[in-house]
């Protein structure tokens, strides 16, 4: 997994979160500052718990 930063036709930044094959998994809100969404990256990245519960719903 990781995170590619962009640029939205509109100038603001997001960032997508893609697996190894490339596929995208999730895709952020748009931030107006860059440093933002890298701050948002960071936040994800030091709270990711590899022991979470996945509740199946369906």
């Amino acid at each position: 997994m990781y995170f590619s930063i962009r640029k939205s036709p509109s100038g603001q930044f997001y960032f997508l979160i893609k697996s190894e094959n490339d596929e995208v998994v999730a895709t952020s809100e748009t931030y107006f500052y860059k440093e933002t969404a890298i701050n948002t990256i960071n936040s994800i990245k030091s709270n990711i718990n590899k022991d979470s519960v996945v509740v199946d719903m369906t």
